[in-house]
């Protein structure tokens, strides 16, 4: 085989490799059972304490201690695979994950989406603003984070210049209006 030959064998192995799949830790592939809510720990606290949970949401906030980093999450529901629903709207109740060690708060921006898995450990009292917040407090073992959702295309942003629009830019109101559906021609 020449060299000639070898070159689109390597390239392809070299573009399959781009297209392989992190495995997702057993943990975050599937709630444990029972599937406990953060308002239930809420509720209850004492009567969870040491049971895992499979939870994941918005982050709100990093806070790194001497000897761990606490992420704060608003919760949200949890896909069949473990992704947070990007639906505004309320969350499930906040509650905050707690890793070993130090974790760059770059890991975890604002507004991103995670789902941790582990166990209750307790729930504190912080304040949100003012008011006085049962916080329940997961100790992790996984986690995993994605990105915001895109934002909206253009075309769906502004409903008279796209696709659904059949007369094109040059018709209803708009910079290009013309009461006839074919443009100028100077």
């Amino acid at each position: 085989m020449t060299t000639r030959g070898r070159r689109p064998t390597l390239a392809t192995a070299v573009l399959c490799a781009g297209c392989t799949t992190v495995p997702v830790p057993p943990d975050l592939a599937k709630p444990p059972e029972p599937d406990i809510s953060v308002a239930q720990v809420q509720a209850g606290a004492q009567a969870h304490v040491g049971q895992r949970v499979r939870w994941g949401g918005t982050v709100l906030g990093v806070r790194n201690r001497a000897q761990t980093t606490e992420v704060e999450v608003l919760s949200r529901p949890l896909s069949d695979d473990g992704v947070p629903s990007t639906a505004d709207g309320a969350g499930l109740g906040r509650f905050v994950a707690v890793m070993a060690g130090f974790v760059d708060p770059v890991t975890f921006p604002k507004d991103y989406r995670v789902t941790v898995a582990g166990e209750i450990a307790r729930v504190e009292t912080r304040n949100v603003g003012d008011y006085p917040y049962a916080y329940p407090v997961v100790t992790v073992r996984h986690y995993r984070t994605f990105a915001p959702p895109a934002p909206p295309a253009y075309w769906n942003r502004y409903p008279y210049y796209g696709p659904a629009y059949p007369w094109g830019p040059w018709w209803g109101p708009g910079p290009w209006y013309r009461p006839w559906p074919w443009p100028y021609y100077w």
